[in-house]
Parts: structure tokens; C-alpha cells; sequence
């Protein structure tokens, strides 16, 4: 079945997620996948949506047209739905917690990307650490090792990179 990508971003305001679903709906098409999420008053989103041509198109041209209406900077493009997962991949929880420091994400995505280790979500955010009150910065995903790759390695070396960078890192089976 055809499918489309569409990005969006802008201001935040309640009845966006409502908005958009609808003109998903009106059209025949349907939401496969997306993530929609509030960024401190931003609104951004990527979806997967599927449907046949005809809907698609009438989809994409009802967007194009009442996105800047509704707020939004709006980028679409058909997948390419030959595209699939690598066969025999493991997946995993990780989370690192650290005090907020530049770099986190881009070393230990890189220690990731040595091992060809996969990754399939990603969130970030900046909390407020107990007790202290002070930035704690949290990394949260879901990755897939690669067939044959040694957990215990894999975990060994993130925690290397963990106390290099001063961050607790836990990779756990889902």
C-alpha cells in the first residue's frame, strides 16, 4: 500500500493533533505510525500515513493547502515501502541520566554506531534532578544489536563511556 511521510512543526495550540488526524481521515488514508509531541510550546510531528493513491495525493494537496493556516511548516514524501528492518536484530531499552552536559547524545550514538547498533527511538529531555533541584539530562530509547554482537560487551563499554563522561547508562532487555 502507497504511503507518505509528513513532517510538521510549529507554534503549539490544542485541537492541532485533532486537526490533522482529520484531514488524515477525510481522505480515506490512514495513520500507520507517527510520534506527535509538545517541544516548550512546539509542535512537531512525523507520521507514516497509508492509503491508496488517490488519497494520498488528495491528502497532500489538502495539506499543502491548509497547513500555513493551521500554523505549520509541512514536508511530505513518498516512502519508499520496499524499505524494511534488518532481519535478526535485537532490541533494547537504553537510558543514560547524567548531570546536563554538552555531548551526550552524539558519544554515546557514536560508541552505537561502532557496533552497527541500531537505533529505532530516541527521546531527551532535561528534568529536574531529585533532592538537588539541579539539570539532569535523560536519554531514553529503544535500540536493536545487531545478530551475533555481545551484550555483556556492549555493556561493558557503555559503561566505560559512562564514567569517562560522568553519565549512568543502562542497557536492559525489553
Amino acid at each position: 500500500m502507497p504511503q507518505l511521510i509528513v513532517t510538521a512543526v510549529g507554534p503549539d495550540r490544542p485541537g492541532l493533533v485533532a486537526d490533522l488526524t482529520q484531514h488524515v481521515y477525510d481522505v480515506g488514508a490512514s495513520l500507520a505510525d507517527s510520534r506527535m509531541v509538545n517541544l516548550r510550546g512546539h509542535f512537531a510531528l512525523l507520521a507514516l500515513i497509508e492509503g491508496s493513491p488517490e488519497s494520498l495525493t488528495s491528502l497532500r494537496r489538502k495539506l499543502e493547502g491548509d497547513g500555513t493556516r493551521m500554523g505549520l511548516r509541512l514536508e511530505m514524501y513518498e516512502a519508499d515501502t520496499a524499505t524494511t528492518r534488518a532481519p535478526g536484530g535485537v532490541p533494547y531499552r537504553l537510558k543514560v541520566y547524567s548531570n546536563d552536559q554538552p555531548g551526550i547524545a552524539a558519544r554515546v550514538t557514536a560508541l552505537l554506531r561502532q557496533h552497527s547498533v541500531n537505533v529505532e527511538e530516541l527521546e531527551t529531555r532535561i528534568e529536574s534532578a531529585p533532592f538537588a533541584g539541579t539539570p539532569l539530562f535523560v536519554l531514553e530509547g529503544v535500540v536493536t544489536l545487531p545478530s551475533g554482537t555481545s551484550v555483556r560487551k556492549m555493556r561493558e563499554e557503555l559503561a566505560t563511556l559512562g564514567e569517562k563522561i560522568g553519565c549512568d547508562i543502562d542497557l536492559d532487555t525489553i
